[in-house]
């Protein structure tokens, strides 16, 4: 039955990517699947007009990375190592904002630092706060594992300072939960669309605002090519994170 669920889960993912193909290498889809034709000549038409798009949403997904990982791996070892009402408190913060609707989190963030628009950085801000709570998802269970704090106080006793500790012990026991939280983050921020439309500056546009602005002004053909691009800047990321679940060590009771 699992097997089976995973089978149609992806087959519904995949069609509509399939049919996202057909339509850009389609010389007229009006007429049908490839009518008129095949050609690769819609990727040539919607590359340079996405291009800088691409780049400010890559940009952007980078720098709300590294934030993730300077905020959210000291919070996450906070919340794992220190359980109290204060710990669970800010656990059930953080993850608000995935309750809240995006055009009222926007609105909230323009409303309060409208002198961070222009700049960028308040489109970096909604980011990351949209983001940070799978990066303590991810973290946070790993860090309280009870067989790595064994062993990070066995290597303390040996004379392991904390430093060496972290090196040689969690950080390498935490690298698949790293990198899932990276490459979710990073593909998350990268397809954002809520945030990144009432925040962003329309002459700065992202990738995706770009994408809804194609399909609402462009024809399918273009539209759908420079949907396929923008997939095709997604996939690898979500393999890794596809790649580092099944990575990630089956725990016994």
């Amino acid at each position: 039955m699992t097997r089976f669920v995973s089978r149609a889960t992806c087959a519904f993912v995949l069609i509509p990517i399939l049919a996202t193909l057909v339509a850009a290498t389609s010389v007229d889809f009006s007429q049908g699947p490839w009518g008129g034709g095949v050609t690769l000549d819609w990727f040539a038409y919607a590359w340079p007009p996405l291009a800088p798009e691409i780049g400010r949403s890559l940009a952007v997904a980078a720098i709300v990375v590294a934030l993730n990982l300077l905020l959210g791996g000291p919070l996450a070892w906070w919340v794992a190592r220190h359980p109290s009402p204060l710990t669970r408190l800010t656990g059930y913060l953080v993850n608000v904002p995935l309750a809240v609707p995006g055009i009222a989190l926007s609105v909230a963030l323009v409303g309060t630092y409208p002198m961070l628009r222009p700049s960028g950085l308040l489109l970096v801000m909604g980011h990351l706060v949209f983001t940070l709570p799978f990066t303590l998802a991810a973290l946070t269970p790993a860090l309280a594992d009870t067989e790595l704090r064994t062993n990070e106080s066995v290597a303390r006793s040996l004379g392991a300072g904390p430093l060496r500790v972290l090196r040689t012990i969690t950080v390498p026991a935490c690298l698949v939960a790293v990198t899932q939280a990276v490459t979710m983050v990073f593909a998350l921020s990268f397809g954002e669309f809520n945030v990144s439309f009432f925040i962003n500056p329309p002459a700065t546009s992202t990738a995706p605002f770009a994408l809804f602005d194609s399909y609402s002004t462009q024809r399918l053909e273009s539209a759908s090519a420079q949907s396929a691009i923008f997939i095709a800047f997604v996939v690898p990321v979500l393999t890794a994170v596809v790649l580092a679940r099944r990575r990630a060590p089956r725990r016994t009771p």
